[in-house]
């Protein structure tokens, strides 16, 4: 999440040479090997958001409050779900959609 949007963009795609996997005006989603990192346009905050793929979302996350997290934003399966860590960093926890 980012109050500058374009220079951030502009840091991870150029400098960082991150490959971009989808984009949209308002976010950009980077992906490298099963690691995925955004971009967010947001007036309010400014940091850099990791995601973390998981198999049990609620799981995750009553694990991941037991043990000093906390939610930043929470909006269920398939929605953001942002934690910030007892350390600062703010990453989002994603469970995959089965396939069938």
């Amino acid at each position: 999440m980012t109050k500058d949007f374009d220079s951030a963009s502009e840091f991870y795609s150029k400098v960082l040479q991150l490959p971009i996997q989808n984009a949209t005006k308002n976010e950009i989603e980077y992906r490298t090997g099963d690691s995925c990192f955004y971009v967010i346009r947001d007036k309010n905050l400014s940091t850099t958001v990791l995601e973390f793929i998981v198999d049990d979302l609620e799981c995750t996350k009553n694990h991941l409050l037991a043990n000093g997290c906390e939610i930043v934003k929470w909006e269920g399966k398939g929605k953001d779900c942002y934690m910030r860590d007892p350390f600062g960093l703010v990453f989002n926890i994603w469970e995959e959609k089965e396939i069938k």
